[in-house]
């Protein structure tokens, strides 16, 4: 192999290696009182897409999400709702439009929507996982 192709191969291993450093594990976060012992993606999914108005035992449920350009919105929106920012926006402008509902409250990054989980006994949000301590309870990582 000559030095070219050493180097294009090196800077593709970086890049790979970087790539998988960005994505971060999410953490789906609730009150720690909440009954709710854990969630499936399909459910989250729901629920974030206001197809789902209660947690799967019933409870009610109020989520949280994170403002535009945070890294944990990002994955979100990539890896749970399979979604970029303009899809979603277009989404919840004829939710609201025909009446069948509203977007989540956004709350900021990461600390916010920890603290807004800790206040709200039927909250519902999502973190970096390693954000994680014992004020609130996962119900789902999203890896």
């Amino acid at each position: 192999m000559n030095k070219l192709k050493i180097n294009r191969w090196a800077a593709a291993a970086f890049g790979l290696l970087l790539t998988g450093l960005a994505q971060a594990e999410l953490a789906i976060i609730a009150h720690p009182d909440n009954p709710e012992p854990a969630l499936t993606l399909k459910q989250l999914k729901r629920i974030y897409l206001a197809k789902a108005k209660t947690f799967p035992q019933g409870g009610a449920v109020r989520y949280a999400d994170q403002r535009e350009g945070s890294p944990a919105r990002a994955e979100f929106l990539s890896k749970v709702l399979k979604k970029r920012e303009k899809q979603l926006s277009t989404y919840w402008s004829k939710m609201i439009f025909t009446g069948r509902g509203t977007p989540p409250e956004v709350v900021g990054g990461d600390a916010e929507v920890k603290q807004w989980v800790i206040q709200h006994p039927d909250g519902l949000g999502y973190i970096d996982a390693r954000q994680v301590d014992d004020s609130i309870k996962v119900l789902l990582l999203v890896p």
